[in-house]
């Protein structure tokens, strides 16, 4: 008996995205942001390298939502991989089973001619029917696990298919803020260019974040919440460009050191926390002065240091008021 069997193998292809980073350039000139690519995320950023992926995701909905995405289509992707070695294992046994009845075939029709003593010829072709029928009850088993293998490989592929459309069209609506976010930071960044150049104010875009850092010994004197003329000037530029993006909200947060306040100014700040939550008020009031329409505030004190206050350089970089541009 000849045994034939077709097998349908469906295959497939998974994309992975990779990192690479744009070079920066260093000198006198203003900084031009870079652009980062992740797995997890991607943006512009105008420090120097890209920053971490875990804090840029954490600031944006949008962001949380296209990493959950990515995972959900790793693990398909993984549990596709593992169906198909499922189904090449499934059909070699396949075709080792129609060897093995071909190889039956040939003996029972080689009984069937030989010749000899009828009993015990008889017995052989019983005992050979009786594997050959065993073999055919294992080969009908294993197709249809292969066929049933066959059907979750299509059921995978589907859901691939719609991860992969829920990911470009949420790709779309990233690209499509970023742009806009692009477009606020441009003009900040030729509004502000002496600044930057200084040292004094930085701006970075990550992911789906406009972040503006602006240094307290610009904005204020030591130990002061109210604004040197300068920083007034240049939290009114800041304000006159977010204004025409009303679709973002803006944050102001005030941070220090953790040097604890001394002296006289005790009675009008007991800690460090009264002191950032004025300056970032009166950082607000000057934003809004320029055209924005409102700004939360939020002081911090030393809580969130961007450098150790081990050093003066390192307090320095923690004196800071920070505006955040999100959607």
């Amino acid at each position: 008996m000849r045994v034939g069997k077709g097998i349908i193998v469906m295959t497939g292809l998974v994309a992975l995205v990779g990192c690479s980073s744009s070079g920066t350039h260093t000198g006198s000139y203003i900084k031009q942001p870079e652009v980062c690519v992740d797995k997890k995320w991607y943006g512009y950023h105008l420090g120097s390298g890209c920053p971490s992926t875990a804090a840029a995701v954490a600031s944006d909905p949008s962001a949380d939502r296209l990493a959950a995405l990515e995972q959900e289509r790793n693990r398909l992707a993984d549990e596709l991989e593992a169906a198909r070695k499922e189904n090449a294992a499934l059909r070699n046994r396949v075709a080792e089973l129609e060897r093995q009845l071909a190889e039956r075939d040939r003996e029972m029709a080689a009984l069937r001619s030989g010749s000899g003593d009828h009993d015990a010829l008889a017995s052989q072709l019983a005992a050979a029917r009786t594997d050959l029928g065993q073999s055919q009850s294992e080969k009908d088993r294993l197709d249809a696990e292969l066929a049933a293998a066959n059907r979750r490989i299509a059921e995978l592929e589907g859901q691939l298919g719609e991860r992969d459309k829920d990911l470009a069209g949420l790709r779309g609506d990233l690209s499509a803020e970023m742009a806009k976010l692009k477009e606020a930071q441009r003009g900040l960044i030729r509004a502000l260019g002496p600044q930057i150049k200084k040292g004094d104010i930085t701006i970075d875009l990550n992911d789906e974040r406009l972040l503006i850092n602006l240094a307290s010994s610009y904005l204020f004197a030591s130990g002061r919440d109210q604004l040197k003329p300068a920083g007034v000037d240049a939290l009114k530029q800041v304000g006159g460009i977010l204004k025409d993006y009303p679709e973002y909200n803006v944050a102001v947060d005030g941070h220090t050191d953790n040097v604890p306040i001394r002296g006289a100014l005790k009675n009008k700040f007991p800690t460090n926390m009264e002191l950032s939550e004025a300056r970032a008020a009166n950082a607000a009031k000057a934003l809004e002065e320029g055209g924005l329409a409102s700004a939360a505030t939020h002081g911090y004190a030393d809580t969130k240091p961007k450098a150790p206050n081990s050093t003066e350089a390192g307090r320095a970089k923690n004196r800071r008021v920070e505006v955040s541009v999100t959607k």
